[in-house]
């Protein structure tokens, strides 16, 4: 009986020892998998950061096509509401909002070149056409 408890006693210690051994390895897993953690909240930190630039970028972008499509919409309907031939002070103002929109389409690079093409030709056309 002695023997046994002995045994027993021997078994149960190389089997503390043997799990001890696993759960340094599953805390070695643990902090590897914490220090991953920290990691990716940096990046992703990080990451916010740059897509809170670029947003604040595309807002202010978006921003200037609506005024410039504001600025066209304006200005067909002063051109559809007019009764008689356009003046040349309506055009003259019409032209100065044409050339801004093409301006901030080519500024912003939303201008093919065949567009842009068009655009000056009709920008460059005397007011009596």
């Amino acid at each position: 009986a002695i023997q046994k408890g002995e045994d027993d006693a021997a078994a149960l210690a190389a089997a503390i020892e043997e799990l001890a051994s696993q759960r340094d390895g599953h805390d070695q897993k643990i902090q590897d998998c914490q220090d991953t953690i920290a990691r990716l909240e940096k990046e992703r930190a990080a990451a916010d950061a740059t897509r809170a630039g670029t947003k604040k970028e595309y807002d202010a972008n978006a921003a200037d096509l609506q005024a410039g499509l504001d600025g066209l919409t304006g200005a067909l309907k002063t051109l559809k509401a007019s009764k008689t031939p356009a003046s040349f002070a309506q055009l003259s103002g019409i032209s100065a909002t044409l050339r801004t929109a093409v301006g901030l389409a080519d500024a912003l690079g939303l201008s093919g070149a065949e567009a842009a093409g068009k655009a000056v030709a009709l920008l460059q056309q005397p007011a009596n056409e």
